[in-house]
């Protein structure tokens, strides 16, 4: 003795597409997602960074987002210096010769990068994971 069973399944041609759709949609709402990310992060990267008397420093900071990616620039010269703790110089060279500070400090870093990655570390799930709202 034997049985046949066939099974059909009805609308399985509209839950393809539908999963097609979805596909599309979360590839685009994570790019989204990531520049949406790639936004607040450079303002809490700004907000921890010393304005100075040039303004120079904040202004120049950029976020770049490209795909799931995203690029900090700060093409400031002195941005490390203000990043890291250091000390003043202790003079300088001249054409006259070697020419001694007045006075020496130390200059306490702002840690602005360590703020930053804290930042991405605490939010970037939050961010990433709403890929498939609206789907």
């Amino acid at each position: 003795m034997g049985a046949r069973v066939t099974i059909t399944f009805e609308g399985l041609e509209t839950v393809l597409n539908n999963l097609t759709t979805i596909e599309e949609k979360a590839g685009e709402n994570l790019v989204k997602q990531t520049k949406a990310l790639s936004d607040d992060a450079k303002q809490v990267w700004k907000q921890g960074t010393p304005e100075g008397k040039t303004k120079r420093l904040r202004s120049e900071e950029t976020s770049e987002p490209s795909g799931l990616s995203i690029t900090f620039r700060s093409p400031t010269r002195y941005y490390v210096f203000v990043e890291k703790v250091h000390d003043t110089p202790r003079g300088w060279r001249t054409k006259r010769g070697y020419r001694l500070a007045k006075h020496r400090s130390h200059v306490a870093g702002r840690e602005m990068t360590a703020k930053l990655v804290d930042f991405l570390k605490a939010n970037t799930r939050e961010y990433l994971s709403k890929f498939l709202d609206g789907v």
